[in-house]
């Protein structure tokens, strides 16, 4: 059992709630003059109470609130009760990630993750269960107990914001009609799994027959391959096993090698000798220019130059004698190795010849031998390729039919599961049924849990839930509500259900289902034959005409916890939702 106390922040950035047994309203009100109801507060106010018992960050509206309406400092605290431990929870806006809860006045989470909480929660919550019975996430239990008016209340099981697409979770619903929880994820998680196998075969075959087209043609080409290479192979062993082969096998071999490094070698002296021969010849100056020039310099300095004409020419001569002695010296030493490297490439050509003789008179043997091991290896890749592929296929094929079995065997037992379990089922159905012939005051009501199966079903429980007229907008509302105060007053459900609920907006219309719910409600308040809380946002204006032909047997003032107009908002100030800054 769950009790919420208090909803309060720190430092204070709204009026503090205190909630009470039974019926407990949060009132969009008129002001004077503005009529207008929405947007005062109601649902945010809800979110706070949702930020406290562990709503993720990434999905809390408050994370939209800019900070000069409600300031990252603040703390959001929620008092609460928990079987018979008083509790605090406080998480703040700037720390979100984060949680402190304190049991009794003392700190037992001091700024733990959220993981953390939950399962301190959960240990609290789940310890009044027999500890054989699985356990779900104490938040994951919580979601179909506090419906957000982002969910329009369309379905029973889809309690979120519509534009999220979160995946149905139907554990909560089982472990509050004492299903086996163990029994139904075991056989989910086969068929996630069963899902992941199909998808990976049809991608593998799809690899396969790209390649080698249908599946059976690659089957075919698998076995011709096999043929072609050990009959190559065999071929190769005859020509390895010839005698004078291996006699001369390791020579030949490093022969090969040497001549191989002989040949770069010999290959990088003709490029260094043609890189040489390929500098341009030293500038030819006439006598007659060098003349002119010299007699410039002379006439232009006077003196300072001493030196003849003759002078400058020995020293021209004499360095472009010296710059020819470099080369040429490199040259001809280049040309030296090169003609040592030529005769040894011909000695080593030589040899091999001779050696190549013994083993291959006519040269063919060893040709023969390259091009039979180059076939060999393309042939064997091609069929080590093929041959993985479809082995990776068969292993997939006959390791989904396994799965498709185990998931046909769990649905199986799922079903007899239910079966055995058919009158806890049976008695939930007669508890709608009652409040259907209270609220819509007809009896023609129904609901229940069967499987389907077919190999491409991804979820196997089938919730056959009916009540009368429904598909239309306003009646799926009301099926939605029907189905929670059953889970709310059921016997059974009773024992495991937190024993709260909160609607945020679920009554958008005056009708006389309203006012049935609404009176139906309270009189389950009056009775106390049940501890509960239902918590619920509504305008005041949907209800005033109920109120003025006094259809409704309560005062609401006696059942208003909060009220907000657009004067006097849960937040004191108006805001558009944007993303909160760092």
């Amino acid at each position: 059992m769950i009790r919420l106390k208090k909803l309060y922040s720190e430092p204070s950035s709204f009026d503090p709630i205190v909630f009470s047994e039974g019926l407990n309203l949060i009132l969009g009100e008129k002001s004077e003059g503005n009529n207008k109801t929405n947007g005062v507060g109601k649902s945010i106010c809800i979110e706070c109470i949702n930020f406290c018992l562990l709503k993720k960050e990434a999905e809390s509206r408050l994370m939209l609130i800019p900070d000069g309406v409600l300031d990252s400092e603040t703390i959001i605290c929620l008092d609460i009760q928990i079987n018979n431990e008083q509790l605090s929870i406080k998480r703040s806006l700037k720390e979100a990630s984060q949680v402190s809860i304190f049991k009794n006045g003392a700190e037992v989470v001091n700024n733990g993750s959220i993981e953390i909480a939950s399962n301190y929660l959960g240990k609290l919550y789940f310890d009044a269960f027999p500890a054989t019975q699985k356990r779900i996430s104490f938040r994951n239990m919580l979601n179909p107990v506090m419906r957000d008016e982002r969910s329009e209340f369309k379905d029973i099981i889809q309690c979120f914001d519509t534009k999220k697409r979160i995946p149905n979770d139907y554990t909560p619903h089982l472990f509050f009609l004492s299903l086996d929880i163990d029994l139904y994820t075991n056989t989910n998680d086969t068929i996630k799994e069963y899902a992941n196998k199909t998808a990976y075969v049809r991608e593998i075959k799809k690899v396969i027959e790209k390649k080698w087209n249908k599946l059976s043609i690659a089957r075919q080409k698998q076995n011709e391959l096999e043929r072609e290479v050990n009959k190559i192979n065999a071929s190769i062993e005859k020509l390895k096993n010839n005698t004078a082969f291996e006699v001369v096998q390791d020579e030949l071999i490093k022969l090969e090698n040497e001549l191989k490094n002989q040949r770069i070698e010999q290959k990088a002296i003709k490029y260094e000798i043609r890189q040489i021969e390929s500098l341009p010849e030293p500038e030819n100056i006439s006598e007659l220019d060098m003349s002119i020039l010299f007699s410039q310099f002379k006439a232009g300095l006077g003196d300072m130059i001493a030196k003849s004409l003759q002078e400058v020419k020995t020293f021209k001569a004499k360095i472009d004698s010296f710059r020819n002695t470099l080369i040429n010296a490199k040259v001809e030493k280049l040309k030296a190795d090169l003609l040592t490297i030529n005769k040894k490439i011909e000695s080593l050509d030589t040899e091999y010849s001779s050696k190549l003789k013994l083993i291959d008179k006519d040269g063919q043997i060893l040709n023969d031998l390259k091009t039979t091991i180059r076939i060999f290896n393309e042939k064997s890749r091609e069929l080590n390729d093929l041959s993985i592929s479809l082995k990776n296929y068969l292993e997939a094929e006959q390791s989904k039919k396994t799965l498709l079995l185990k998931k046909q065997s769990g649905i199986n037992d799922f079903s007899n599961h239910l079966e055995e379990k058919r009158s806890l089922v049976k008695e939930f159905e007669e508890t709608i049924i009652w409040a259907h012939e209270k609220i819509i005051e007809k009896s023609n009501a129904s609901f229940s849990l069967n499987t389907k199966f077919t190999s491409i079903i991804k979820e196997y429980l089938l919730v056959d839930y009916r009540i009368d007229d429904d598909g239309s907008w306003s009646t799926e509302r009301m099926k939605v509500f029907l189905y929670d105060i059953a889970l709310l007053f059921n016997k059974n459900t009773h024992t495991k259900h937190p024993n709260f609920l909160i609607h945020d907006n679920i009554f958008n219309i005056d009708n006389d289902s309203l006012e049935r719910s609404l009176n139906f409600i309270h009189e389950q308040t009056e009775k106390q034959t049940q501890s509960f809380q239902y918590i619920l946002t509504i305008n005041r204006d949907i209800i005033e005409s109920l109120e003025e032909k006094q259809k409704l047997a309560f005062e609401v003032k006696d059942y208003k916890i909060a009220s907000f107009t657009k004067k006097k908002r849960f937040l004191k100030k108006s805001y558009s939702e944007q993303k909160r800054k760092k």
